[in-house]
């Protein structure tokens, strides 16, 4: 076996390959054993990161929710993070006050025992399990914005 940083960084890019439309692109850390990789998948940019110092068994997915960026300004969009975070389950929702404010929606999973480094059939069930979890929340709240005009 590889190092955990290593062998968790082929296990997620043969797991992205399956669910992207695009090849997965490392992206870059600060931290040596935190990894991820950007991705395409439906013309929607994904990130997949993984810290595999402090928890190998886990990672998290997450999407920008652009189409919602600037629509209420500052304040509603702070609302609007409070109100999704107490409807969706299982989803985390962050408002990035950057220069442009726009809202991040995540999905963490385990995807093995504690402090172990998973399988690739387990990290491909739950990467897959995943992208379904963000790419249906996000159907629905962009649903629900288009219902409210």
């Amino acid at each position: 076996m590889l190092i955990p940083v290593e062998e968790l960084k082929l296990l997620y890019e043969r797991a992205i390959v399956r669910v992207s439309d695009s090849p997965p692109r490392p992206v870059l850390s600060a931290e040596r054993y935190q990894g991820g990789f950007g991705f395409l998948r439906n013309g929607v940019e994904y990130r997949l990161v993984f810290d595999a110092a402090e928890s190998p068994e886990c990672m998290t997915l997450q999407t920008n929710l652009d189409f919602i960026s600037g629509r209420a300004g500052l304040e509603g969009m702070r609302r609007l993070v409070a109100q999704l975070n107490a409807e969706k389950k299982g989803v985390k929702f962050v408002l990035v006050e950057a220069p442009a404010p726009f809202i991040v929606c995540s999905v963490e999973a385990i995807l093995a025992g504690f402090r172990r480094i998973p399988n690739t059939e387990v990290a491909e069930t739950i990467v897959q399990s995943a992208m379904r979890r963000l790419e249906d929340v996000t159907e629905e709240i962009r649903h629900d914005l288009t219902r409210r005009r």
